[in-house]
């Protein structure tokens, strides 16, 4: 018998369980039934607190944006130079992903982004508020003049999600073989170096 837990605990756990089966499945080997199966639960309980799949694809996307949003705003509020700030969202950005497959595989998926409704609409929303605060760490590092003058903020956050975006289809595609975050740091370091002001 399941141990009693407070509702927001035994949903945690279920979306865990749903990142879990989408990282090994795929999103559309996300049932119900291997839900239960990863969460070690029956069905029913899973039903108790969602009415069906797609409800706990909502509550999957809602889990993941908030956990990249959350961090991204943690550490860019944290002490340090703006690009090195903006190095350890990157960096920690690409450990999520690298911990979690299930992530690209929903939001690359058939029903994930492209398809429109609501569940694209969160994930939209999220994507948008990481890209903010990337564009304001850039914009702290072109106020500190730690960047080559004419960098387009918005325009390099976009470039940068798009780096790790590349990263992460050529990682996922391998079947999640390799280090995604060496691969991501080494990108980046490129990049960073193309950025900064050369000392005359």
């Amino acid at each position: 018998m399941l141990e009693k837990k407070a509702t927001q605990v035994r949903q945690a756990e279920i979306v865990q369980a749903a990142l879990g089966v989408i990282g090994r499945l795929g999103a559309s080997g996300l049932t119900i039934h291997e839900t239960a199966l990863a969460a070690g639960m029956c069905e029913a309980n899973i039903y108790r607190h969602f009415r069906n799949k797609q409800e706990v694809v909502k509550a999957v996307v809602e889990f993941i944006g908030s956990q990249v949003t959350s961090r991204a705003a943690q550490l860019a509020g944290s002490s340090g130079k703006p690009l090195d700030k903006l190095e350890k969202v990157i960096l920690a950005h690409a450990e999520m992903i690298a911990k979690n497959p299930g992530i690209p595989r929903l939001l690359f998926s058939d029903g994930g982004i492209a398809t429109g409704g609501k569940i694209a609409q969160i994930m939209v929303s999220r994507i948008e508020s990481f890209q903010s605060t990337l564009t304001g760490l850039l914009e702290a590092a072109v106020a500190e003049g730690a960047v080559r003058e004419g960098i387009g903020t918005r325009e390099t956050a976009i470039t940068i999600m798009g780096m790790i975006q590349f990263c992460v289809l050529r990682w996922i595609g391998n079947q999640a073989e390799g280090k995604l975050t060496d691969e991501v740091a080494l990108l980046w370091g490129n990049f960073r170096k193309l950025l900064e002001r050369c000392e005359r």
